[in-house]
């Protein structure tokens, strides 16, 4: 091959090489974007399940509280069934002994009405006849007599029948109105418990809608684990391709000075939604400005806004090994600069979802992130 064609071929090779690498530069970037993505769709159906598993511990709570309560009026129910019986027996037997005292004080009013009848109005015994009838003025006297007291005892148990029934109607009407009362009772107790059925009903109606939820959003996290570790597999490949050799180890403290850790990497609840995830980094606080360091030597693969890590630098050290620097007030570096172990490549900040100024360092390895504190003394 003459001069001119290897001279051609070398700048061939030297061309595709400068467009291959920021392909697959921008390739690896979108690929870690979705990553980032899907971790954070993770990171939200954690924080959802989480819910949905307290909300659950409240309503099996609350249903055992119900059962208990449920459990009462039920026996405070059979109580006033059988105080409300008890009452009705007793109204039925008073009513009874009402009915059989006005049918004795009928039956005395005939009796007396008859012999009254008898001896004023039809005049068949005068007092001439009982005079004639007697054998003598003693006999006459003592036959006038039981006459008279005839009549009185009839009246006197005219007036003892009809006080008999005027206090079984007193007793009656207020064994009457116990019964009623014990009637209400019995409703409202039957009423509580119906509210307690319903609500009991309420509350496990609800426990199955959370289950269903539970059950559909841990679903969705398998399929979206699967997706994450589809997309680990791609970053590795990606990386391998864009680094075929380990350009270097991280080692390097990227805020030398200070070593004060807010929030460790691990399971944590974010200061900012609230929600229960993984912390995929370690929050390094350190005053607004301050230079951050690389903390290998490795090639810039993303220098930019990062959403929720704000302005953000990530850097390709080979091997798998990428590192992270979020929410800096200011970058130092652009995408495609190589840069060496304890260069300054942006400065401290608190932009994206932050609140106060630190550094969020995080290092994954072959797409998956791990604890960065690991890699230093």
């Amino acid at each position: 091959m003459s001069r001119r064609g290897v001279i051609a071929l070398i700048l061939t090779g030297v061309l595709l090489g400068s467009i291959v690498l920021p392909l697959q530069a921008g390739e690896l970037n979108d690929a870690i974007q979705q990553q980032k993505d899907l971790e954070q769709e993770q990171n939200q159906i954690a924080g959802k399940l989480n819910q949905l598993t307290n909300s659950e511990d409240k309503l099996k709570t609350q249903i055992q509280s119900l059962t208990t309560q449920i459990t009462s009026a039920k026996t405070e129910l059979s109580k006033k069934q059988v105080a409300y019986n008890q009452a009705q027996k007793d109204v039925s037997l008073s009513e009874k002994e009402l009915a059989k005292r006005l049918q004795e004080l009928d039956d005395r009013r005939v009796v007396l009405q008859k012999r009254v009848r008898v001896i004023y109005e039809e005049g068949q015994l005068s007092y001439l006849e009982v005079l004639f009838q007697s054998t003598d003025l003693e006999d006459f006297i003592t036959r006038l007599e039981y006459f008279t007291k005839l009549v009185e005892n009839d009246q006197q148990i005219l007036l003892e029948i009809q006080a008999e029934k005027v206090a079984v109607e007193q007793k009656t009407k207020e064994l009457q109105g116990r019964r009623d009362q014990a009637a209400q009772l019995q409703t409202q107790a039957a009423q509580a418990k119906a509210d307690l059925d319903g609500k009991n009903q309420q509350y496990q109606e609800a426990l199955s809608q959370n289950k269903k939820a539970q059950d559909e959003l841990s679903e969705q996290n398998v399929r979206l684990a699967a997706d994450s570790a589809a997309m680990a597999q791609k970053i590795r490949q990606l990386t391998a391709a864009s680094s075929g050799k380990v350009l270097g180890t991280i080692s390097t403290y990227p805020l030398p000075g200070h070593y004060e850790v807010s929030s460790p990497y691990g399971w944590r609840i974010h200061p900012v939604t609230g929600q229960k995830s993984l912390h995929t980094g370690t929050d390094l606080p350190a005053p607004g400005g301050t230079a951050i360091l690389a903390a290998g030597t490795g090639k810039v693969i993303m220098a930019g806004w990062y959403g929720a890590y704000g302005n953000a630098v990530i850097i390709d050290h080979g091997g798998g090994y990428t590192s992270l620097y979020g929410h800096q007030s200011r970058l130092g570096v652009s995408v495609g600069d190589e840069v060496k172990a304890g260069e300054v490549i942006g400065y401290v900040g608190t932009t994206g979802w932050s609140t106060g100024n630190h550094l969020h360092f995080e290092v994954r390895v072959n797409g998956n992130p791990t604890d960065p504190m690991q890699f230093f003394n």
